[in-house]
């Protein structure tokens, strides 16, 4: 027993000297702003959507309620998707109407740029086009289980690919074209066929589906974007790192770097790295990313932390997007 209670008092005093040894570390959420992925025109007036495709089953006939659906569906994502863009207002984003013509648009393969003016009734210099839509889908219905009580089980799946182009109005230049892939999938199983139709989404609304995201995720793409992300300071160290992550949880972020710049060349080389860490992340919180990089910097030169090393990755990758978003604002 005595051994057993001796091995039980290695164990407590262990876990208490490591978790005091554990360095304690905040984390924060922050929004930043990525840069789109097209060298998006921060100038521009406002934003139209053209869809091109208007014989989706290929038979020289415009497929007038598939069309409306269609268009209707993209036209909501991409608005959908400028409430969440940087720098997008939705009030600035609208689609053409009717039925635009692709051999109006395409004149012996060149772009007529007054037809774009006319069609949008000069209200719109950047316009996103749907220059073609494939849809395919596959579908099918079977019992599965035991035939003493039945159990039907259904699916369907539809695969879509949309060839889609921006265009710079003023500039007279296409800065995007981009072909767009993805599936979707439904299934639902059930004991009656009626139970069965019901859970399985109809056609149209799997339809719907796909055109939004289609939209929705296309405009990922050409839109600057907010996006959500994380970082951690030290709160462990001393009495004045405990009252500087205090100060920095309320966002205070100067009188917290006075306590932190106390020991950034603090004999103690774990203390003075974990000080030049946080006045990093204070430097960064007050959009001074240069200043960032090298408090991290210093910080990883004093101990070589894979933490350390990783945030400024961060940070350079930071300056870099803030220097191509400049081009897009």
């Amino acid at each position: 027993m005595k051994t057993n209670r001796r091995f039980l008092l290695v164990i407590i005093i262990l876990s208490f000297f490591l978790q005091n040894c554990t360095p304690q570390l905040k984390t924060l959420s922050i929004e930043t702003m990525k840069p789109s992925e097209i060298n998006f025109p921060g100038d521009f007036n406002k934003i139209a959507f053209i869809n091109l495709e208007n014989d989706i089953n290929n038979d020289g006939e415009i497929d007038t309620i598939l069309y409306k659906l269609i268009t209707s569906e993209m036209a909501l994502g991409f608005r959908d998707a400028s409430y969440t863009a940087a720098m997008i207002d939705s009030s600035d984003f609208l689609y053409v109407k009717g039925y635009p013509s692709n051999n109006h648009f395409y004149i012996q393969s060149a772009i007529n740029w007054r037809y774009l003016k006319n069609i949008s009734g000069n209200h719109a210099d950047l316009f996103i086009v749907l220059d073609s839509l494939n849809l395919s889908m596959e579908s099918d219905q079977f019992i599965i289980g035991g035939y003493d009580v039945p159990e039907y089980y259904a699916y369907r799946e539809i695969a879509v690919q949309a060839y889609l182009k921006v265009f710079d109005l003023p500039n007279e230049k296409m800065i995007d074209q981009y072909t767009y892939t993805d599936t979707l999938f439904w299934d639902a199983t059930a004991y009656t066929l009626n139970k069965l139709k019901s859970q399985l989404p109809s056609l149209e609304q799997s339809i719907r589906e796909v055109s939004y995201f289609a939209a929705y995720d296309y405009a990922n793409r050409i839109f600057p974007r907010w996006q959500l992300e994380t970082r951690q300071y030290f709160v462990s160290g001393n009495e004045d790192f405990e009252k500087a992550a205090e100060l920095a949880e309320e966002h205070q972020w100067l009188e917290a770097a006075e306590l932190w710049d106390k020991y950034i060349q603090d004999q103690d080389r774990e203390l003075a790295s974990r000080a030049n860490y946080n006045m990093a992340v204070a430097s960064e919180m007050l959009g001074k990313l240069d200043l960032a990089l090298k408090y991290a910097a210093r910080s990883y030169v004093i101990k070589k932390k894979s933490r350390t090393k990783e945030y400024i990755y961060i940070l350079q990758q930071r300056k870099d997007e803030l220097q191509q978003l400049q081009q897009q604002l």
